[in-house]
């Protein structure tokens, strides 16, 4: 019987949910197209949305396939210089939020009110591997170049750093996983053709179940395991450094680095009581100290934005979206504009040398 009842009501719901305006998600149509040695970017002028548990957000990018906002005021192209270029993966992206609410368009739209040009190079998913392979496409070949290139360094990317992920574009320019099951399908068709699959999904977020994002534990367990001295591991950056570096040098620019934390970071005990009972002792600095100790061994300046996430979350923020790991709104703006007030002096005094 309530299966009967069930059949009947969705479709009389989903067609009252589009009189009231609703539309169903694109799921970031359109977004990715095959690039390099297997890896993949963002398409040039593209115009898309999606419909989280967190809420809608847009992603525009302009003629390079870098993130830009609606009106493309802050798009770039061939042959232009910048004065800073972010580098990473999807929290410098910016992802479940819009560009003006993202941690790297805030700064963009603050640095343009000083006169300074900034871009967006991070794409979701990318290692620093593949964020170096793309900054050497836009310098070599669309001839981009910018003073500083600023490295936004999780904590996964600092782990692995000498990673480089490959993926599978679909042609509606979404990334698959080569052995994408039925029911992953099943879930695409539901989010992008109906209403009502985003408003239960909504509803049951709402109550509570699933907004607590799966595989903290097991996450963290990688990430924050101390190993030992991190001889291996901050060799491994280190060398990442090195070549980002390199690249840098011999385009006239300078290399920053900015440590962006995971926001399990604010809150650890849940996370270290989880992992001792599997005989594990965590160290939520482990990344950080990692990025710091390589920074300092090359004399590359960095900064660590932990002390926002603090800020935040002692004044009760919930720091991440819900049903998801990254920022949320609140956070990203704040870390944008302290990242910007960090960039804003060296940058500043680099442009009157040079103009």
């Amino acid at each position: 019987m309530f299966g009967l009842v069930w059949a009947l009501s969705w479709p009389i719901a989903e067609v009252v949910f589009r009189i009231m305006g609703d539309h169903p998600s694109d799921d970031l149509a359109s977004l990715y197209m095959p690039f390099g040695s297997g890896s993949y970017k963002l398409r040039p002028g593209i115009d898309t949305k999606a419909s989280w548990a967190a809420g809608t957000f847009t992603v525009h990018t302009d003629g390079l396939g870098l993130r830009c906002d609606e009106q493309r005021c802050l798009a770039v192209g061939q042959g232009e210089r910048v004065d800073v270029l972010f580098l990473g993966d999807s929290q410098g992206f910016g992802n479940g939020v819009s560009f003006e609410e993202s941690v790297c368009g805030v700064a963009a739209q603050l640095a343009r009110r000083d006169g300074l040009r900034v871009a967006n190079a991070c794409v979701g998913g990318h290692a620093a591997l593949n964020q170096l392979e793309l900054a050497r496409w836009l310098c070599e070949t669309q001839h981009l170049s910018a003073r500083t290139y600023v490295l936004l360094a999780t904590p996964v990317l600092v782990r692995n750093a000498d990673g480089f992920t490959r993926a599978r574009v679909g042609a509606d320019g979404r990334l698959y996983e080569d052995s994408e099951s039925h029911a992953a399908r099943a879930r695409l068709w539901a989010r992008t053709h109906t209403v009502l699959y985003c408003r239960v999904r909504d509803a049951i977020r709402n109550l509570g179940i699933g907004a607590k994002p799966k595989g903290d534990a097991p996450l963290a367990f990688g990430l924050y395991h101390p190993d030992g001295s991190d001889s291996g591991p901050q060799a491994r950056f280190r060398a990442l450094l090195r070549k980002l570096e390199q690249f840098a040098h011999d385009h006239q620019a300078q290399l920053k680095v900015v440590y962006l934390p995971l926001t399990l970071e604010a809150d650890f005990d849940y996370v270290r009581t989880s992992a001792k009972a599997s005989g594990l002792d965590l160290d939520s600095k482990a990344p950080s100290r990692i990025c710091a100790a390589a920074c300092e061994g090359l004399g590359i300046s960095d900064y660590d934005l932990h002390p926002v996430l603090e800020e935040l979350h002692a004044r009760g923020d919930p720091l991440r979206l819900k049903g998801d790991f990254h920022y949320d709104r609140v956070l990203s703006k704040a870390c944008g504009t302290r990242l910007y007030e960090v960039l804003k002096d060296s940058n500043l005094s680099l442009m009157s040398q040079t103009r």
